[in-house]
């Protein structure tokens, strides 16, 4: 992939759903088996095609003795096999633009190095240092590394950091670090040794709301308040925020525009399957999946949760190790459900993320083999995310 952007940068820096996860000592050997086992085939199909020409020597093989050299020179051309990285950090996506706007969708411990990335290369010598961040709701996997992002401490020449969300994700970010009052509670120290004073960072706050006509509604904090029926505009993209499903917790979903491409980004969100219809919570979700399904039309890419398959979220089935249990308004969606929901709105790249903490590395690469296999020969592909993952719009 080029350095040039065109139009859209994605980057996934953090998917995990809950909490970062590292996986186990027996998840890595097995990673390392499978690397090994394919290093042994390729190598054993180098030597049979070898015998068959008559060319069997070291000096003809390894171009010389097997020294380690010549041995991780030989593997460096056999190459290594394209398995997947699962865990990693919790969600964090960067948007870059063409022209070098940045907008961060989420402020999960994946934001960490979304920040090294950028003070460190991409904004290193850049004077307008205005970045965008905008939340999806105040549960902690989706804002606990912003005490960790470099971009808040650079000096000189810091940054202004504008962020937007619903009014509780701005208090939670308010009570733990000051960002807006510039005042701390006690509730500071319990979460992270750092406030609003340590940081050089200058921040604004955007509570996302519906606004009555008159515009009369008042802010719920120091903050100012952002209509949620109007999109921001970033440069020349649009962020257009929308309110989804996650059981008692606001949250909000977002659509990123420029020049007729579209990325839309939705995680927590849950397509409720109660047993009763008329339930409240059975209506409020049915109505957040109908104006998902509406930016999520003709979309170029999109991420989208899928923390559970149906039997897990029904309880039926354990996810790994764990007790069964079913998961009704948890707030996350089914695999079943986003593939069903990427093919019907012909989305053209889904990225189902949200991981959960549970799910072995080795199911998920039966899961990722599986959803490979469907999007086969298919007007759109779904594949399980990955962090670190790009994609150019």
């Amino acid at each position: 992939m080029g350095d040039t952007i065109k139009n859209l940068r994605v980057t996934l820096w953090g998917v995990q759903g809950s909490c970062p996860y590292f996986p186990t000592p027996h998840e890595v050997a097995e990673f390392v088996r499978m690397a090994a086992v394919h290093t042994l085939t390729k190598a054993f199909e180098d030597l049979a095609q070898r015998m068959r020409e008559g060319k069997v020597s070291y000096e003809t093989w390894l171009g010389g003795p097997p020294t380690k050299q010549t041995i991780e020179e030989y593997q460096r051309k056999l190459g290594l096999p394209n398995l997947p990285v699962f865990g990693g950090d919790t969600t964090c996506i960067e948007v870059e633009d063409a022209d070098g706007n940045i907008v961060i969708l989420d402020g999960g411990t994946g934001i960490r190095n979304c920040a090294l990335n950028l003070v460190n290369k991409k904004w290193a010598d850049r004077k307008d240092r205005t970045l965008y961040i905008f939340g999806s709701h105040e549960h902690l996997d989706h804002r606990n590394g912003l005490p960790f992002a470099t971009f808040c401490f650079v000096r000189p020449n810091s940054y202004t950091i504008k962020i937007y969300g619903n009014g509780s994700f701005l208090a939670s970010l308010d009570d733990r670090f000051g960002l807006f009052s510039r005042e701390t509670k006690k509730v500071v120290s319990r979460d992270a040794p750092v406030n609003y004073a340590i940081m050089a960072a200058k921040f604004e706050g955007y509570e996302i709301r519906d606004i009555e006509e008159d515009g009369t509604i008042p802010p719920h904090g120091p903050w100012g308040v952002h209509d949620l029926g109007s999109p921001v505009k970033v440069g020349r993209m649009t962020i257009t925020p929308f309110e989804v499903y996650h059981g008692t917790t606001p949250c909000l979903g977002y659509v990123v525009e420029r020049k007729g491409k579209k990325f839309v980004f939705c995680t927590d969100h849950e397509l409720r399957h109660g047993n009763d219809p008329k339930h409240p919570s059975q209506v409020e979700s049915e109505r957040a999946e109908a104006r998902l399904r509406m930016h999520l039309q003709d979309a170029h890419a999109a991420y989208m949760d899928g923390q559970y398959f149906m039997a897990e979220y029904m309880g039926i089935r354990a996810i790994g190790h764990a007790s069964a249990a079913p998961r009704i308004d948890w707030g996350h969606s089914c695999v079943e459900d986003v593939v069903a929901r990427a093919q019907q709105c012909r989305v053209k790249r889904t990225y189902i993320g949200h991981h959960d903490p549970d799910r072995e590395w080795g199911e998920q690469v039966k899961t990722d083999e599986e959803l490979a296999r469907l999007s086969r020969d298919k007007p759109y592909h779904v594949e399980l995310a990955k962090g670190s993952t790009v994609i150019d719009i």
